[in-house]
C-alpha cells in the first residue's frame, strides 16, 4: 500500500464519518427542537394558500407564520402556527384556531345558537365550521415532505453504497499489504537459498 492510497483511504473515511455524524445530529436536533421543526415545516409549505368563497366568489389569500408564543408543554402542536389574511388596509387578520368562516357560515351559526358564535379581534369564530386553513398548509407541507423523503431515501441508499465501496477498498488495501509482505518474504527466502547454493 502506497502513502497515496493510505492518505486517500483516510480522507474518504473522514468524509463518510462526518456525513454520518451530521445526519444523525441533524435528525436528533429536529426531533428535540420544536422551533426548528416548525421553521422547517413552514419552509416546506407554500408561501400562500388561495381560497375562494363559494357564496360570493371572493378570493382570499392566506399566509402562515410561526407562533412565537407557542408553548409545547401547554399548547397543541397545531398551535405552533398562526394563519392570517390581509384586510383592505393590508393589515394582518389572524384566524382563530386557523379556521376561516365565511359570512354565510357565521350567520348560520348565530341562527342555530352555537356556543362560539362571536367575533374575536374582528375574526369570526365558531367550532366545527369553516375552512381549515392551517390544515391546508400542513397537507401541502406533507406532500412536499414526501418528495423530500424520497430524495433522502435515495441519498441514504447512495451513502450506504459508498460505505460498502469504501469497505471493499479497505479490504483491497489490506489484501495488497498482505500480498506485498508475502512477496517480500518469498523474495528474501529465494535470496537466502541462492546465497547458500553459491
Amino acid at each position: 500500500m502506497t502513502q497515496k492510497q493510505k492518505k486517500r483511504a483516510i480522507i474518504i473515511g473522514v468524509i463518510l464519518a462526518v456525513l454520518l455524524i451530521t445526519g444523525i445530529t441533524g435528525s436528533l436536533l429536529l426531533r428535540a427542537n420544536q422551533p426548528l421543526y416548525t421553521k422547517l415545516s413552514i419552509a416546506l409549505m407554500p408561501d400562500t394558500l388561495d381560497y375562494t368563497d363559494e357564496e360570493t366568489g371572493e378570493k382570499i389569500t392566506f399566509y402562515i407564520e410561526q407562533n412565537k408564543d407557542y408553548d409545547k408543554e401547554k399548547d397543541d402542536p397545531i398551535d405552533a402556527y398562526k394563519t392570517y389574511y390581509l384586510d383592505e388596509k393590508e393589515e394582518k387578520v389572524y384566524l382563530e384556531n386557523g379556521i376561516y368562516i365565511s359570512d354565510k357560515e357565521f350567520a348560520e351559526s348565530k341562527k342555530i345558537g352555537q356556543k362560539e358564535d362571536d367575533t374575536k379581534d374582528g375574526v369570526k369564530t365558531n367550532v366545527g365550521q369553516g375552512a381549515q386553513v392551517t390544515v391546508g398548509f400542513l397537507i401541502s407541507a406533507q406532500n412536499n415532505a414526501n418528495k423530500v423523503k424520497t430524495v433522502v431515501k435515495v441519498l441514504v441508499a447512495l451513502f450506504a453504497l459508498c460505505c460498502v465501496a469504501y469497505l471493499i477498498y479497505l479490504w483491497y488495501l489490506n489484501w495488497s499489504v498482505r500480498e506485498d509482505k508475502k512477496k517480500k518474504k518469498l523474495e528474501e527466502a529465494e535470496k537466502k537459498l541462492s546465497d547458500k547454493s553459491e
